[in-house]
C-alpha cells in the first residue's frame, strides 16, 4: 500500500514536471511563432511593394520615357529637336497607324522600332494620341481619312492628323521610314531576300515629324513646282531629277506643301501658292512664260512672293530667261566655278558621278542674316558645277541684290560646253554662287516685297549631300526658303545607322543601370542579413 501511494506522488511528479516541460516548451514555440510571423509579414509586404513598384514603373514606363537606349544609334529614341517641339506642341494630333497594335509590333525588327518610336511622341506631350487600327474591322475609320487623301491608304500607312479638323492631314508611308541598300532593295524587289535585309537605316523620324508640324501650322507654304512645259520634263531629269526630288523632298519633311505644274497650261494661283520654283530649264523660256513669272511676282501690286530659279551647268542658251533675270539685277553666267586649291576643296561622293569622289569648291556664307538660325554654321557647303553669279547694278530697277554664298578666292572658272583642260585655271578671286534679288513696294506705310533665289547649281541640292547630315546643303536651304516664308521652324533630322549593333552606354545611363544592378539588390542583402541577425539574437 505504501509502495502504491509512492508510486503514485512519483507519478504526480512526473505529470507536474511534464506539464512545466510543455508549457515551457509552448513558450519558446510561441517565440518561434512570434518571430516567424513577422518575417513571413515582412516577406509578404515586401513581394506585395514589389509587385506593385512592376505595376507602377510598367505604367510610367508607358507614359513617360523612362527606357534606356543602349544602341549605338539610340535607334529607339528621338531627336532633341523632336522633342524639343513636341514639349511645345499645343494643339491635339492624331497618329493613327492603320494595322493592329499585335500585327504591326510583331511584323519584323524595324516595324517594332517604328512602334516604339511612335510611342516617345506620346511620351514628351499629352495632345498627341496614338492609336492602332485594322483597316478590315474598322472601315469607316480608313475612309474618313481617303476621303482627304488623294492617293491610296494602304495597310501600315501612319496618318497623322489634327484632332480638331480631319482634312489635315499628312500619310507617313512605311516604306519611305527608312534607307535601304539598293542592291538587295532590288535583290527583294525580284523575289531574293527580305525587305529587312537591305534596310541599312532608319529615316522616318524626319517624316514624322515634319507632318507633325504641318498638320499644326495655321498657314502652311505652299511651293508651285514647274517641273513641265507643254507635257515635257523643264530640266534634264538624267543630271538634274535626283537633286530636285531631294530638294523637294527636304522641302515637304520641313512642313511646305506643294505641287507640280507645267509652265504654260498651269495657272500660277497668287491666292494657293507663296512660292514658285523654276528648275534648271533646258530649253529657253517663251515670252507668256515670262510674263506669268512676272505676273506671280507683281502680284497685282501685293508683291509678297517668291522664285526659286535653280541654275544647271545642262542648260542651253536662255536669252530670253537671262534677259529677265536682268531686270531683278542678275546674271548667271556660263562659266563653271572649280577650285584650284586642293586644301580648299572637298571630296564629295555625288549621285551622279560615276568616278567616285570628285573635287569641288566650298561654298562660305556671304550674309548671314538668312543664315541665323542654322544650327551649325560650322559644317561645310558642298557647291558642285556652280555657274558664277553677276550682281548687276540694282539702281536699273530700284530692286536689291544680296550675295548668299561665295567660293574662296582659289577658284577658276571653265565655260560650259569645253572640258575643264581647256580652262586657265588660274585663280579669278570669290565668286557668287548663290543669291537673292529683291523688289519692294511700300503703302501705309507697309513693306512688301517679292524675291527671288538663285542658285548657281542643281548639284547644290545633289541627294547625296542632302541626305548627308556631316554638310550644311540641306539646312542652309531650308533655313534660307523659311526666312523668305516667315518659317521659323526647321528641322533636318539625320537618318540612323540600322547596320551598326555596337551597345554605347552614356553616364547618365550607366548611373541609372548601376541603381538597378546594384544598389537595389545591395540593399535587399543588407535589410536581409539585418532580419535575420535579430532573429538569432532574440
Amino acid at each position: 500500500m505504501a509502495d502504491l501511494e509512492k508510486d503514485q506522488e512519483t507519478g504526480s511528479q512526473k505529470s507536474e514536471k511534464t506539464k512545466k516541460e510543455k508549457k515551457k516548451l509552448s513558450a519558446s514555440a510561441q517565440k518561434k511563432l512570434k518571430y516567424g510571423g513577422i518575417a513571413t509579414a515582412i516577406t509578404c509586404a515586401v513581394t506585395a511593394v514589389v509587385i506593385l513598384l512592376n505595376i507602377f514603373v510598367n505604367v510610367l514606363v508607358e507614359k513617360y520615357p523612362l527606357k534606356l537606349d543602349l544602341t549605338e544609334d539610340a535607334k529607339y529614341e528621338i531627336s532633341d529637336e523632336s522633342i524639343e517641339y513636341l514639349k511645345n506642341l499645343n494643339q491635339e494630333v492624331n497618329f493613327t497607324v492603320l494595322m493592329s497594335e499585335s500585327k504591326f509590333q510583331t511584323s519584323g525588327e524595324s516595324l517594332k522600332m517604328v512602334s516604339e518610336i511612335l510611342s516617345r511622341y506620346t511620351q514628351y506631350t499629352d495632345k498627341i494620341h496614338l492609336n492602332y487600327v485594322d483597316p478590315s474591322s474598322n472601315p469607316d475609320v480608313v475612309n474618313k481619312y481617303q476621303a482627304n487623301y488623294s492617293a491610296s491608304l494602304t495597310e501600315g500607312d501612319i496618318v497623322i492628323s489634327s484632332a480638331s479638323d480631319d482634312s489635315k492631314l499628312r500619310v507617313v508611308k512605311i516604306g519611305n521610314l527608312f534607307d535601304y541598300d539598293q542592291q538587295k532593295y532590288m535583290a527583294y524587289y525580284y523575289g531574293q531576300g527580305t525587305l529587312e535585309d537591305a534596310i541599312t537605316g532608319f529615316s522616318g523620324e524626319q517624316n514624322l515629324t515634319s507632318a507633325l508640324m504641318n498638320v499644326t501650322d495655321a498657314d502652311p507654304v505652299t511651293i508651285g513646282v514647274i517641273s513641265m512645259a507643254n507635257g515635257q520634263a523643264l530640266y534634264n531629269p538624267q543630271f538634274s531629277g535626283s537633286a530636285l526630288n531631294a530638294l523637294v523632298n527636304t522641302l515637304y519633311k520641313n512642313g511646305y506643301n506643294y505641287e507640280e505644274l507645267d509652265l504654260y497650261t498651269s495657272e500660277f494661283d497668287t491666292e494657293k501658292y507663296d512660292m514658285l520654283m523654276l528648275p534648271a530649264p533646258v530649253n529657253d523660256l517663251t515670252a507668256n512664260g515670262i510674263d506669268k513669272l512676272s505676273a506671280f511676282l507683281y502680284n497685282n501690286g501685293n508683291y509678297d512672293k517668291d522664285l526659286i530659279y535653280i541654275a544647271s551647268f545642262t542648260q542651253s542658251d536662255t536669252p530670253n530667261l537671262d534677259e529677265f533675270l536682268a531686270t531683278w539685277g542678275i546674271e548667271v553666267t556660263d562659266n563653271l566655278v572649280l577650285e584650284s586649291d586642293a586644301n580648299a576643296a572637298q571630296q564629295v561622293a555625288l549621285s551622279i558621278s560615276m568616278t567616285g569622289a570628285v573635287s569641288v569648291p566650298v561654298a562660305v556664307i556671304a550674309e548671314e542674316t538668312y543664315s541665323a538660325d542654322l544650327p551649325n554654321t560650322s559644317l561645310p557647303i558642298a557647291a558642285p558645277l556652280c555657274r558664277a553669279i553677276n550682281l548687276l547694278w540694282d539702281s536699273k530697277t530700284g530692286g536689291i541684290t544680296t550675295q548668299l554664298l561665295k567660293t574662296s578666292d582659289s577658284v577658276y572658272l571653265s565655260e560650259m560646253g569645253k572640258t575643264t583642260d581647256q580652262a586657265d585655271k588660274t585663280p579669278v578671286g570669290s565668286q557668287t554662287i548663290a543669291a537673292l534679288t529683291t523688289r519692294k513696294n511700300t503703302e501705309n506705310n507697309i513693306t512688301h516685297d517679292s524675291n527671288i533665289l538663285i542658285l548657281g547649281s542643281a548639284m547644290l541640292c545633289d541627294s547625296s549631300l542632302m541626305q548627308d547630315a556631316s554638310y550644311n546643303n540641306a539646312q542652309y536651304l531650308v533655313t534660307v526658303m523659311n526666312h523668305l516664308a516667315g518659317k521659323g521652324d526647321s528641322l533636318i533630322i539625320a537618318s540612323k545607322n540600322l547596320t551598326d549593333q555596337t551597345i554605347s552606354i552614356k553616364t547618365g545611363e550607366m548611373q541609372a543601370i548601376n541603381i538597378f544592378i546594384f544598389a537595389i539588390p545591395s540593399a535587399v542583402v543588407a535589410v536581409g542579413v539585418l532580419v535575420f541577425l535579430r532573429r538569432r539574437n532574440k
